[in-house]
């Protein structure tokens, strides 16, 4: 009864009894970034729908500056991965959503196979099928292909909304929301994974994420909002369906739970929220059939299960507390957190530990190991091949974040001012994004939303505060009496006033404590009796107000001068300055934006290349190579290749490949580099039991000699003799300065079918591999393999030799014919760079 009359008398105060002298207590309206809640209708509609307008003017220019290559090229798939993304699209739309979880590819990765539908992150490809599927149904006439190249350009648009609604959110700033979602459609570091035909998971991705993070922290709004937990949930299950990024998401929602824990602001709202989101989130997770038990079952999200047991405990121990009536924050409340956390913390650690020596929770990945240790490489020298694997340099962040880096620091400082659970969750993962990117130049993706949605912060609270100054321009022009005290007056009036709400909080719990009589006063203050009497007139009489402090007389007289004819004045020009500089600055950020684009959207497939006669011309090599593969060889026909072309190989040549983009199988990866690193006749006699052509990319630039150091190490780290005593393989690559193969590298297959007849002295054997294409630009050259073991062949491909794993099964790896002369067995050994004397930079080329 008492709680329910504090409430009770909070509101009388709030609503009726107190609302002028609050309103005459605070400050002159254009002191708070948040006064602009307090503006006339007449006012907030037209602010509100320019707001609206904004957001749509975000989307459409997110949208317009991805068109670049699709109005440039054509709707054209680009890159490696996408069409990897694009050929399982289609088998998805095909063949239906059961074979595709029960697809084995025996055309990839040969002659071992590739399980797809275990192994993809479905989420994109699902979207896809979906959309289509619509368009179908309306009849609009878009192909597959069509689709797959708009998707990023659509989720470009909605994740740059959604960005300016989770500023907005946590912030509290209502002009965040524009500001936050126009930075988040130009920023390169959202474009580079994004642009038109670029169907990769994350331009997919980043919107889920967006979407996730927004659900959270709106689910965390007030005491009433823990069923948006529900949706939030929904959003991170769609988040792990469409990129293995899900993992970065669970642990900063993870550890932003926990950090609410450790501050002491966990309630029950806080914990429906969190135990909804990781029940249904990981219930989700496990559907997915690339993760399935992995969210339970490994190091890397281990994290977010111990801040769930976590609430758990605390939990029970509050239920604990209720059935036993012990009063919250009494001496007795907290012995029993303690027993009940401690006590069944220690065995749930003991129990994590045991499963941790059982071998339960599998260890860190590469990648992921990487991220946390101090030197620039992980070991393995396959993920150290890929350029955006390796650490961030600082000016990659002003390269894809621009102006962003100086005006997002702001946005972020604002949030310290009053923290709040969304407030802390956007300062934290500002934190995890700066740190996790710096390791991985990839991840600077990561860094879009949140260096757009502070920026939107900074931004919507100078644009609102400009705007303020600029709603008080009629006072000072109006000359009556009421505007002299609305500037001063109201100042001194309520100086010695409650200030905070937290002040009025605190009066309001005084007057229901004397009202309503609680138990507790009443056996502590029996009635009757002379001291009784004595004590409630000593209570009632009036007490002598207290002298001021420095603190509020400091505060006193700036607010007065804040408020000041002069100090308007200049806010009124700053206000003009402000709005004058950030579309100035807006501008120079949106052209930045739109040539980061436009250098970005040249699909490797086809790109610009200008003649000695100053020509600009398309380059289609790449793209004719495929093609004439698909036209001129047969369909069963294998091609041997480095795996960075396995993906294009496969989608527009339609070949067996070897190998293609996926980093699953290191020694399959490693036998491919193997085969080029040999010496001619030595990689004649794999080659002809695994392929019928071979697939060099020549020319200079990234060709396949830059990639020779990866190549060969990778080999090596797996059959040792590639380059005896030589881990880095400094010995097989081409001298810089001279231009000059070593020894090794002017005897392996590799510089022989890519400098074949380019330079005099080197030629390819005739009786083992014969030259059948040279593109145009001779960026690409195919030989056919001679005397090819037919025996292999079709050993490899006969049914009754793959490993199914029970008869009339769909899982059924292939095997490497018995007549391969090697043996290729698991497990290669991880580098120590440091220990060989390896720097940033030895190397020519990241693939």
């Amino acid at each position: 009864r008492a709680h329910t009359a504090s409430i009770a008398s909070r509101l009388v105060l709030r609503s009726a009894g107190t609302r002028g002298a609050l309103a005459q207590r605070q400050p002159p309206i254009g002191l708070h970034v948040g006064a602009m809640a307090r503006l006339p209708l007449s006012v907030s509609l037209p602010l509100w729908l320019v707001r609206m307008g904004l957001l749509a003017l975000a989307a459409y220019l997110a949208w317009d500056i991805r068109m670049y290559a699709i109005r440039e090229y054509g709707r054209l798939i680009h890159e490696f991965d996408p069409w990897f993304n694009y050929r399982a699209t289609e088998y998805l739309y095909k063949e239906g959503l059961r074979k595709f979880f029960t697809w084995f590819d025996h055309t990839s990765w040969y002659p071992l196979g590739r399980p797809v539908g275990t192994t993809i992150f479905p989420g994109m490809q699902l979207t896809s099928v979906a959309i289509k599927h619509t368009f179908d149904h309306l009849k609009l006439g878009w192909s597959l292909n069509d689709i797959c190249v708009f998707v990023p350009t659509w989720f470009g648009a909605a994740a740059s909304v959604l960005t300016g609604m989770l500023a907005a959110e946590c912030s509290g700033f209502k002009s965040a929301s524009p500001a936050g979602a126009l930075v988040m459609a130009v920023i390169p570091a959202h474009i580079m994974r994004s642009v038109g035909g670029g169907y990769d998971n994350e331009s997919v991705a980043v919107t889920a994420m967006v979407l996730t993070f927004y659900l959270w922290v709106r689910s965390l709004r007030t005491r009433g909002s823990w069923p948006w937990a529900f949706a939030a949930a929904a959003a991170y299950t769609y988040m792990v369906a469409a990129w293995g990024g899900y993992v970065f998401v669970i642990n900063t929602v993870g550890a932003h739970a926990g950090l609410l824990m450790l501050l002491g602001r966990v309630d029950d709202a806080v914990y429906r929220a969190y135990t909804i989101f990781y029940v249904l989130g990981t219930a989700g997770a496990i559907q997915v059939p690339c993760v399935a038990w992995v969210p339970l079952k490994t190091l890397e999200q281990i994290g977010p299960l111990g801040v769930f047991l976590a609430y758990q405990l605390l939990q029970s121990a509050e239920l604990l507390r209720a059935r036993h009536n012990i009063r919250a924050g009494s001496l007795a409340h907290w012995q029993l957190r303690l027993k009940v956390v401690g006590g069944g913390g220690a065995a749930v650690a003991a129990v994590l530990g045991g499963l941790v020596q059982a071998g339960h929770f599998g260890p860190l990945s590469a990648r992921v190991r990487g991220l946390f240790i101090k030197h620039m490489r992980t070991g393995n020298p396959l993920v150290d091949s890929v350029a955006e694997h390796q650490p961030a340099r600082k000016e990659a962040y002003w390269h894809y974040l621009e102006l962003a880096c100086l005006v997002a620091p702001v946005g972020w400082l604002l949030l310290m001012w009053r923290p709040t659970h969304a407030k802390i969750f956007l300062i934290m993962y500002a934190a995890f994004g700066a740190f996790f990117s710096r390791k991985m130049s990839r991840l600077i993706i990561l860094m879009g939303p949140i260096a757009s949605a502070l920026s939107g912060v900074a931004l919507g609270a100078f644009a609102e505060w400009a705007l303020m100054q600029l709603y008080e321009i009629p006072l000072l022009f109006r000359g009556s009496a009421d505007a002299g005290t609305g500037a001063d007056g109201g100042a001194d009036k309520g100086a010695d006033a409650p200030s905070t709400d937290a002040d009025a909080d605190a009066g309001a719990d005084a007057a229901a404590a004397g009202s309503s009589g609680s138990p507790l006063q009443k056996a502590s203050t029996p009635s009757g009796g002379k001291k009784d009497r004595k004590a409630d007139k000593s209570k009632a009489a009036p007490q002598a107000p207290r002298p001021p402090s420095a603190l509020t007389a400091f505060l006193k007289s700036l607010t007065a001068a804040y408020n000041s004819w002069p100090a308007r004045l200049l806010r009124i020009a700053a206000a003009f300055v402000i709005l004058y500089v950030i579309p100035m600055h807006g501008r120079r950020f949106f052209r930045w934006g739109h040539e980061f684009a436009m250098r970005s959207s040249q699909p490797s497939l086809i790109f610009k290349g200008q003649l000695t006669d100053g020509r600009i011309i398309k380059v289609t090599d790449y793209l004719d190579s495929y093609k004439w593969l698909k036209k001129n060889t047969p369909k069963d026909a294998r091609v041997l290749s480095w795996w960075d072309y396995g993906y294009q190989l496969s989608g527009i040549g339609e070949k067996i490949t070897l190998a293609d983009g996926n980093t699953w199988n290191h020694e399959h990866i490693a036998l491919v580099g193997r085969c080029l690193a040999l010496p001619e006749k030595k990689a004649h006699r794999l080659i002809r039991h695994l392929a019928d052509y071979v697939y060099v990319w020549s020319g200079g630039g990234g060709d396949d000699l830059a990639k020779s150091p990866h190549i060969a190490r990778i080999s090596n780290s797996v059959f040792g003799d590639i380059c005896p005593n030589d881990p880095l393989c400094y010995t097989f690559t081409i001298n810089p300065q001279t231009g000059q193969p070593t020894p090794r590298m002017a005897a392996s297959l590799l510089f022989k079918l890519t400098e074949n007849k380019a330079r005099k002295e080197v030629t390819v054997d005739g009786e083992l591999f014969r030259e059948v294409y040279t593109s145009k630009f001779r960026k690409v050259r195919i030989y056919e393999v001679l005397n090819v073991s037919q025996k292999s062949k079709e050993w490899a491909m006969n049914p009754d030799n793959w490993l199914c794993d029970r008869p009339g099964s769909w899982y059924c790896p292939g095997q490497y014919p018995p007549k391969l002369p090697i043996n290729v067995t698991k497990g290669f050994k991880t580098l120590d760079y440091k220990k060989h004397g390896w720097r940033p930079g030895m190397d020519q080329e990241d693939d």
